[in-house]
């Protein structure tokens, strides 16, 4: 069973995440590469990119259970679920009519985007409750093909930039940075939470 506390910390972690996710769309200089590809369907057939995002995410988690022929994590819903809800809750409803034009505010749309991606996820990953179906299918890859986690990361990273690249998503030198730096902006949140766990703050 989930605890009261635990389940707060998961939804701030997608809240703030989905806001990083939000301003990196937002800032048009090139999104995650599993971003694009939501995006990507969005302009293409309408709906919504959390609508997006759930669908593709959901059909990974029953995706990965096929490759390794195991059965689905369906805790990975409950982020799936919270991906979806807060990308539309920023972008459909906050950020809804806004276009970012000038490149200075496009670059601290982004970089503030990141930072806030990175911080968000080193929240919901501290306890630890499940894995992302993203994350999932990295394992699951790694897996069927025997080969290393990262270099099944790489090859399901670059399988969905091509994707996203087809379908018209934000694919651009955002991308990239995305790429290198997200696991510094997690690292560094995560320094950032022990600091404050130490100082006292209940957090996991």
């Amino acid at each position: 069973m989930i605890k009261h506390t635990t389940f707060i910390q998961i939804i701030a972690g997608y809240f703030i995440l989905t806001l990083g996710v939000s301003l990196i769309i937002l800032s048009n200089l090139g999104a995650g590469a599993w971003d694009t590809v939501y995006v990507g369907l969005f302009n293409k057939f309408g709906l919504t990119i959390g609508t997006w995002s759930f669908l593709v995410t959901a059909s990974l988690i029953f995706f990965n259970a096929l490759l390794t022929w195991e059965k689905p994590q369906f805790k990975s819903f409950i982020g799936t679920i919270l991906a979806s809800v807060g990308i539309d809750f920023w972008m459909e409803l906050v950020f809804s009519g806004i276009t970012v034009t000038s490149f200075s505010l496009q670059i601290l749309a982004f970089i503030t985007g990141v930072s806030f991606l990175g911080f968000g996820v080193s929240i919901y990953i501290r306890p630890q409750l499940f894995s992302g179906p993203i994350d999932g299918l990295m394992i699951a890859t790694a897996k069927r093909l025997n080969i290393s986690i990262k270099t099944a990361r790489i090859i399901n990273e670059l399988l969905a930039l091509a994707i996203g690249l087809i379908l018209g998503g934000p694919v651009g030198l955002g991308t990239l940075f995305v790429a290198v730096f997200l696991g510094y902006a997690i690292q560094y949140g995560t320094v950032l939470l022990n600091h404050l766990k130490n100082k006292g703050l209940k957090i996991i």
